[in-house]
């Protein structure tokens, strides 16, 4: 064990990504070795490659190796491991939890006191092998890919935004974003019963997708103004629901341009740290704006159940895939958008 090594992709800021062999890991009593099968590529790592976001500069330095929404098979496991055994396929929850402050205690793991994320706190999954805590491993079928279970995390952060948006039967719903999360966050509302999801993007090959996925009306805002559509849409009385997936200003204040007096504003995009929005239309509107951040274990479940039945199609959201010696060619699609929705990587 102490001569085996791995590949993995480093990333040393910027654009820089070396490929480089380092020490196999070694697994902890509670832990498993994932031999990895599966990483796809994140809008938060594609913001990190193009400079548009220094949180994982500041948050663990460089080098870095990213990667946290992926698949494998267990090749090792811990002797406190009980759930999850050699040979068994699994998406891995990429969140690292306490269990103990109040947040964990109440079912809210996902805003954790101590929460750390496997690819941003610890190096991720751009490698041959990662080490994971076993209960953060899930079971897929034999029917699911390795590649759609490597969706499995930006399925979940669509299901907790849409959960914790609380859509009721008969609402309808805006979408603003056509990539993947928002993609994912009307899979999820479409479930949760909305009689009208309307998506709103900038890029038309994605808009189709999302009318295949389940949208009953899709707005290019390069052709047309958005908030004036939705306004018409609805007769002037605006949607319930405002699922935000962007993180920019003008996003969020579409958002709160579209709402219905009395609803929900929910904000799910972590592009920009601060903004200048009309506070005043909150008020008088009596807005509930509220933040989304990742997802429960339950719910990280929960999609695992979904997508094992075909109720959310991953399938279809998969453009490209690449080996890990080609990972830089993979950021670059995606900066380029060259028709590309979810890249991934296969170690």
């Amino acid at each position: 064990m102490e001569n085996e090594t791995m590949r993995i992709a480093n990333w040393y800021g910027g654009k820089d990504f070396r490929i480089e062999r380092v020490p196999k890991p070694r697994i902890k009593d509670d832990e498993v070795l994932i031999r990895v099968k599966a990483v796809s590529i994140c809008g938060t790592e594609l913001h990190a490659y193009t400079g548009k976001s220094k949180r994982r500069e500041e948050i663990h330095g460089l080098p870095l190796v990213m990667g946290h929404e992926f698949s494998g098979e267990v090749v090792e496991a811990g002797k406190n491991v009980k759930e999850i055994s050699v040979g068994d396929r699994v998406a891995v929850n990429p969140l690292i939890t306490c269990g103990k402050c109040e947040q964990c205690i109440t079912g809210k793991t996902n805003i954790c006191k101590k929460i750390k994320m496997i690819g941003l706190h610890v190096d991720g999954a751009f490698a041959e092998y990662v080490p994971v805590i076993g209960g953060n491993c899930y079971k897929i079928p034999d029917t699911m890919s390795f590649e759609e279970a490597s969706l499995m995390e930006p399925c979940s952060v669509g299901l907790h935004a849409v959960n914790v948006s609380q859509i009721e039967l008969g609402d309808d719903v805006v979408v603003i974003g056509d990539g993947p999360i928002g993609l994912m966050a009307l899979q999820a509302a479409k479930l949760a019963g909305a009689a009208r999801i309307f998506v709103v993007g900038h890029h038309n090959y994605r808009l189709d997708l999302a009318k295949k996925l389940g949208a009953d009306e899709v707005i290019n805002e390069r052709e047309e103004n958005a908030v004036k559509k939705v306004m018409e849409l609805t007769d002037g009385r605006g949607v319930d629901v405002v699922l935000e997936a962007v993180g920019t200003q003008k996003a969020v204040q579409q958002g709160i341009d579209m709402a219905n007096k009395g609803k929900t504003v929910t904000v799910i995009g972590l592009l920009e740290k601060s903004m200048e929005l009309n506070m005043l239309n909150v008020t008088v509107k009596e807005l509930r704006i509220q933040g989304s951040y990742g997802y429960t274990k339950k719910e990280f479940g929960s999609s695992v159940k979904l997508a094992s039945k075909n109720k959310i199609n991953l399938k279809q959201m998969i453009t490209h895939i690449f080996p890990l010696e080609e990972i830089q060619k993979g950021f670059e699609i995606l900066a380029q958008k060259k028709n590309a929705i979810k890249v991934v990587i296969k170690p």
